[in-house]
């Protein structure tokens, strides 16, 4: 079985703009910065002529729901998913990774303010919805390089979900990614990486309009949720949601180190030629396998491998803290 989301990793054309975010705004804390060794960015699949910085945050020190910030020369130009700005954008119906959670206490507006004084654009006031015993008041904007980030009162969010929150902003409670098929789904977090269903329901239709409207999906759109953790863990979750009807493009290839935005997964496993093998028998690709790179001055074993909806992940060998 692996973790819970050590960390996400978000690629940043300006790692000071970033850092006005989540570090002044946010106050989450920096615990590291360093350059990338040319072993990780090689396992990376980042080209040989690419430099990059990278900066770590936590909630607190939390180990799990950690964000890494990654800035790269010369400056990355593709995004993973264009959500906002000028030209074309990317449907909120294409398969692939999608927006970064956090909780926040009530009032929801009182965040909302705080990040719109800060000259960011958010989608939508707050909007309270219920899924299944589950009370939620959410709000999405657009972070740096357009991510989206979701900002969400907890109002009836039970201890496998949320960890007691002691911060203006918690680490990284939850990810989403726009699934496919919710079979395949199904198979790969809980077959082949162990993880925990924690729910597994439709959107009630008298809450439909609103989470539409969250989702910036056509109105009348049924949506599927699919709630991963690992057990006994309420941070850094996996959220699959998979629209009705028609399904958007794949955002094949787009999340990768190199990119702009939610850009890779990091989860630790006891033991990697294992899940290598597991992977493998699944079908699931394998793009670096196992191997040693250099990191924060000691070395750790580290494979990329990709899931069923264009998710990257990148599976460390050991346990979250060690």
């Amino acid at each position: 079985m692996v973790s819970a989301i050590e960390s996400v990793t978000i690629g940043v054309s300006s790692l000071a703009e970033a850092l006005g975010l989540f570090r002044d705004v946010m106050l989450l804390q920096v615990d590291a910065e360093f350059d990338a060794s040319s072993s990780v960015l090689a396992a990376w699949g980042v080209d040989a002529a690419v430099r990059a910085r990278v900066v770590e945050l936590s909630c607190q020190a939390h180990p799990v729901g950690r964000l890494r910030l990654v800035e790269y020369s010369p400056p990355a130009r593709q995004h993973v998913r264009v959500h906002h700005g000028p030209g074309p954008q990317d449907s909120p119906l294409d398969i692939g990774p999608k927006a970064i959670d956090f909780y926040i206490p009530p009032p929801a507006r009182t965040a909302w303010e705080l990040v719109t004084a800060a000259g960011f654009v958010a989608r939508s006031g707050p909007i309270r919805h219920e899924l299944g015993a589950t009370v939620s008041e959410e709000f999405v904007f657009w972070g740096p390089d357009g991510v989206p980030l979701l900002m969400m009162v907890g109002h009836r969010h039970g201890p496998d979900q949320m960890r007691p929150l002691d911060a203006p902003f918690s680490e990284v409670a939850t990810v989403s990614v726009v699934g496919s098929q919710v079979e395949a789904t199904r198979g790969f977090y809980e077959d082949v990486l162990g993880l925990r269903a924690i729910t597994d329901t439709d959107t009630a239709p008298e809450f439909l309009d609103r989470v539409n409207e969250l989702t910036g999906t056509p109105k009348g759109t049924g949506i599927h949720w699919l709630l991963y953790a690992e057990p006994g863990q309420p941070s850094g979750k996996i959220l699959v949601v998979v629209f009705g009807g028609a399904p958007g493009k794949r955002l094949e290839g787009r999340m990768r180190p190199g990119h702009l935005g939610f850009s890779l997964l990091t989860h630790f496993a006891p033991d990697l030629d294992v899940l290598e093998a597991r992977l493998r028998r699944a079908g699931f690709a394998v793009p670096t396998p196992p191997t040693s790179v250099e990191w924060r001055g000691g070395t750790r074993r580290i494979m990329l491998a990709g899931g069923p909806n264009e998710e990257l992940f990148e599976f460390v060998e050991g346990e979250v803290g060690r």
